[in-house]
């Protein structure tokens, strides 16, 4: 009998260890599974950061995109173009092809005025300082467009162009926007075919307008547009003509208003 008690102690004491040991380490998985409580801030707090940062982002993008489209404070003015942009306006535009750069603008905005329907024509494109205009026509409707490089612009409805005598123009448009130290004024009309250059001279402002022929027409368009902070309703100066036979000759402003 002892030597069986002896064999059941040697026997059942391993299995007893044994059994103590599964039971302890099923204890440590079952712990290691369930999630405890600190981990779950230690999960979602990336997350958060994340977030703060994505709406940090989408505050600092917004302020860029209000800082492209209004003018500052301390400019003294305000209008469809920031005044930075009619700062940089030059009496003579630039015939590099830079003005390619507001195509885009142009041609989206002018749907609104001038259909939507195709790209549509373009004409009298040019780039004074960093401001680009251009006409936009599609399906006889016409558009004038003025886009800034930051964003800001504005486009209008003009007339047709007309059949203007070989030597003359017409005035078909002309407005004024902005105010203070964003205010300009634009003039559009059409030009006769032996027009070669138009300057207009309006509030001590000395413009070189873009003119250009439509290809298979005897006449044109013509365009300009120049800083004034006053809000008058005509165009009060004088333009030159300077024909293609080298004559020139001068018009008053706002005969052409008649």
């Amino acid at each position: 009998m002892r030597s069986l008690g002896f064999t059941q102690r040697t026997a059942w004491g391993p299995i007893a260890e044994l059994d103590r040991k599964e039971q302890l380490l099923l204890t440590v998985l079952s712990d290691t599974d369930r999630p405890s409580r600190p981990a779950a801030p230690a999960y979602r707090r990336p997350l958060v950061r994340r977030a703060a940062y994505t709406m940090a982002a989408g505050l600092a993008a917004g302020a860029a995109l209000l800082a492209v489209t209004a003018d500052p404070p301390g400019q003294g003015g305000a209008g469809p173009l920031s005044a930075t942009e009619v700062a940089a306006w030059t009496g003579t535009a630039d015939d590099s092809n830079d003005a390619h750069i507001s195509f885009g603008w142009c041609l989206e905005k002018t749907k609104d005025v001038s259909g939507a329907g195709g790209w549509g024509n373009v004409s009298n494109t040019d780039l004074r300082g960093t401001t680009t205009s251009m006409i936009v026509t599609r399906h006889g409707d016409a558009a004038y467009c003025l886009a800034g490089s930051d964003g800001s612009g504005v486009a209008v409805p003009i007339g047709p162009a007309v059949d203007a005598p070989a030597n003359s123009i017409t005035l078909d448009a002309q407005g004024a926007r902005g105010s203070g130290s964003a205010g300009f004024r634009y003039a559009v009309g059409s030009v006769g075919a032996d027009v070669k250059e138009i300057t207009v001279r309006d509030q001590g402002r000395t413009v070189h307008a873009t003119v250009q022929q439509i290809p298979s027409l005897p006449y044109g368009r013509w365009t300009a547009w120049w800083p004034d902070s006053d809000s008058h309703d005509r165009l009060t100066g004088t333009l030159t003509l300077t024909l293609k036979d080298g004559t020139t000759r001068t018009i008053d402003g706002e005969s052409l208003t008649k």
